[in-house]
């Protein structure tokens, strides 16, 4: 047997030099340990922040703006600062535009050369396009209104049709509502309209296109086109306004009118493009 000192089992015993090397090791990890810790306690300048982690909105930006949902409203909403309304696209929008003989394509060459049908081509969401002349959201067709093809209740019958469910409508029209008298009607029938079709597909997200014609008829539809906005901003709805927003000059007008009272095909191509761009500051 070997002389000297045998070492206990386990690694109890250590040598001066073993002390001294993991003692050594044992205040190098103190001295790194502290240095980590005031590093992370210490004030974090802004700018030399890193990248946060996203919130799931951060992530993916909602596309509303400052709309309040459809089935909550009840009537009493305060009607909003014009400009700050918008829609929330669905994740599968399934478009339905309805209206009158714009909507129809009337004045256009072909009726699918007609604005609302190259739009629902240009967005590309499964659509249907319902367009009839002489109708209006008051106005129900007929020379002395006597058709009852007002909008709300062309709406309701293609509400019946289970197999046809629309997310997203756009409302057309508010020219054939100038032979209404009464200014407020106009506004009521809007406004009734638009609620209508939130009960009947909970949740679609309305849009309304007022009156789009070319000048000199685009004058004489101000005051239905007031009507007709006052209705779509009393229920929250979005409106685009054609006539506010100059979509037809006395330098343009000639070159869109097809008879007078619609737009031809380069008119309804017009319309169509200013559509869009109104969409999609919509829907941003």
């Amino acid at each position: 047997m070997a002389s000297g000192r045998r070492r206990p089992a386990g690694g109890a015993f250590r040598s001066r030099q073993d002390w001294l090397k993991y003692g050594g090791l044992f205040v190098l990890a103190v001295v790194a340990f502290g240095v980590a810790a005031i590093a992370l306690m210490g004030p974090r300048n802004p700018d030399e922040a890193g990248p946060a982690a996203a919130s799931p909105s951060a992530a993916a930006p909602s596309a509303t703006a400052s709309v309040a949902p459809s089935p909550a409203f009840t009537g009493t909403a305060t009607p909003p600062t014009p400009g700050t309304l918008g829609i929330e696209l669905p994740a599968e929008p399934v478009l339905l535009i309805l209206g009158d003989s714009y909507t129809a394509g009337v004045g256009a060459d072909q009726p699918d050369q007609g604005w609302a049908y190259l739009v629902a081509a240009e967005l590309g969401y499964p659509a249907t396009v319902d367009g009839a002349g002489g109708t209006g959201f008051a106005w129900g067709g007929g020379a002395q209104d006597e058709q009852g093809e007002e909008y709300e209740v062309r709406l309701r019958r293609i509400a019946a049709n289970p197999a046809f469910v629309p997310n997203v409508l756009v409302l057309q029209g508010g020219q054939n509502d100038a032979a209404v008298r009464n200014p407020a009607e106009v506004e009521a029938a809007t406004a009734q309209t638009i609620e209508a079709a939130r009960r009947f597909w909970p949740g679609v997200q309305v849009v309304v296109l007022g009156p789009s014609a070319p000048r000199p008829l685009a004058e004489e539809l101000r005051g239905v086109n007031s009507a007709v906005r006052a209705g779509a901003a009393a229920v929250n709805a979005p409106f685009i306004d054609a006539v506010e927003g100059n979509w037809f000059t006395g330098a343009n007008s000639p070159g869109f009118d097809a008879d007078g009272a619609h737009p031809n095909t380069a008119g309804h191509a017009h319309i169509a493009g200013k559509f869009l761009e109104s969409w999609a500051g919509l829907t941003r």
